[in-house]
C-alpha cells in the first residue's frame, strides 16, 4: 500500500526500518570481522599495499560488497517493473502500489546511507580512519540523499528513488574497484577502471540523470501530482499547497545532487588531466605527512608516478619472504 505521511502504518514502518538498520550493521560486522580485515592485514604484511592504506582498503572493499549486494537486490526487485529506468512511467498513475519487496530494498538502502553518514562523521566509532579534503561536500551529499530517500518513501516517489540509486551504483562500483587497484599498486587495472568510472560519471550523472530524473520530476511530476489538485480539492488529507511544496522540495533536492555531480565531475576532469600529465609533473602532489591522507585526486595520479614505490614494495616483499625462511 502507498505510504503517505498521513496514512502510514507507523508501527510497521518503524519496525521495517529497525530490521533494515540492524541488518546493515550486522552485515558489515560479519564481512569486516571475518573476511575484509583479515584479508587486508594479510596483504599489508606481505607488502602488497601502499603505505597507510589499510583502512582505505577496508572501506573500499566494504563499499563494493554493500553496493554490489544492494545493486543485485535492486535488479531482482525492480528490474522487471514497467517503470524501471523509464522516465515516462515514473509518475504515471501516481501513487503506484510498488511491491512490498521494493520497499524493503529501499529501506535497506536508506539504512546503508545512514551507516555511511555514521562512519563519515564517526558517530558510533572511528571505524575507518580516513580523512577527506571534501568532507563537507560528502556530508552534504549524504544528507541530501537521506532526505530525498525519506521524502520519496513517504510520498510514494519510490519509482524515481530506486532508479536514481541504481544509476549511482554503476559509478560507485567502478570507483571503489579502481581504488582497490590503486592501493595494491596495480597501475594498468586502476587506470582501466578509473577510465570506465570517469566515462560512466559523465554519461550517467551529467547526461542521463538530469534528463531522465530531474526533467521528468519537473514536468511529468508536476502534471501527475500538483495537476490533479488544480481544482482546489484535497488529496490524501492534504491540500494542493502541501503537494506543491512537496513537489518543489523534491525537485530542489534532486537539483542539489546534480550540482554535486557537476562539482565532482570537474574534479574528475582535473584528475584526468593530472593523470595524463603525470609523466612530466616534477612535483608530487601527494602529502608527505602520514597524518594527512591524500585525497582521491592524489590517489588516482599516484600509480603513474609510483614506479620507485612499486620497486621498493617488491624488494620489501622479497625481504619479508627471506626473513620467513630464516
Amino acid at each position: 500500500m502507498p505510504c503517505f505521511i498521513l496514512e502510514c502504518d507507523t508501527t510497521h514502518e518503524v519496525s521495517r526500518f529497525a530490521v533494515a538498520l540492524v541488518g546493515v550493521y550486522s552485515y558489515h560486522y560479519i564481512w569486516d570481522t571475518f573476511v575484509i580485515t583479515p584479508f587486508v592485514h594479510r596483504l599489508d604484511r606481505a607488502r602488497y599495499l601502499n603505505k597507510g592504506t589499510v583502512d582505505k582498503m577496508r572501506e573500499a572493499i566494504w563499499k563494493n560488497v554493500a553496493v554490489g549486494t544492494l545493486f543485485t537486490f535492486g535488479l531482482y526487485t525492480a528490474g522487471k517493473q514497467s517503470w524501471f529506468m523509464n522516465s515516462d512511467e515514473y509518475f504515471t498513475d501516481w501513487p503506484k502500489n510498488v511491491p512490498d519487496v521494493v520497499r524493503w530494498y529501499y529501506m535497506f538502502y536508506f539504512a546503508y546511507w545512514l551507516q555511511s553518514l555514521d562512519f563519515l562523521l564517526n558517530f558510533t566509532n572511528r571505524h575507518y580512519a580516513v580523512k577527506r579534503k571534501d568532507n563537507v561536500e560528502m556530508v552534504l551529499h549524504h544528507l541530501t540523499t537521506l532526505i530525498l530517500m525519506l521524502t520519496s518513501y513517504a510520498l510514494d516517489f519510490i519509482t524515481v528513488g530506486v532508479c536514481v540509486l541504481m544509476l549511482h551504483d554503476v559509478s560507485d562500483l567502478l570507483l571503489e574497484t579502481a581504488k582497490l587497484f590503486v592501493y595494491t599498486q596495480k597501475e594498468l587495472l586502476s587506470n582501466i577502471f578509473f577510465g570506465a568510472f570517469a566515462l560512466s560519471w559523465y554519461i550517467l550523472r551529467w547526461g542521463f540523470y538530469p534528463y531522465s530524473f530531474l526533467y521528468s520530476a519537473y514536468g511529468k511530476g508536476y502534471e501527475s501530482i500538483v495537476g490533479k489538485m488544480e481544482d482546489g480539492k484535497s488529496y490524501h488529507g492534504a491540500d494542493a499547497a502541501f503537494w506543491y511544496n512537496m513537489w518543489v522540495g523534491f525537485v530542489c533536492f534532486l537539483s542539489i545532487l546534480l550540482v554535486l555531480h557537476i562539482y565532482w565531475g570537474i574534479l574528475i576532469f582535473q584528475m584526468v588531466i593530472k593523470t595524463l600529465n603525470a609523466g612530466v609533473v616534477e612535483k608530487d602532489i601527494r602529502s608527505d605527512s602520514e597524518d594527512e591522507q591524500e585525497d582521491l585526486i592524489d590517489e588516482m595520479t599516484q600509480p603513474l608516478k609510483s614506479k620507485p614505490i612499486e620497486a621498493e614494495g617488491l624488494r620489501s616483499r622479497r625481504e619479508a619472504k627471506s626473513e620467513n625462511k630464516i
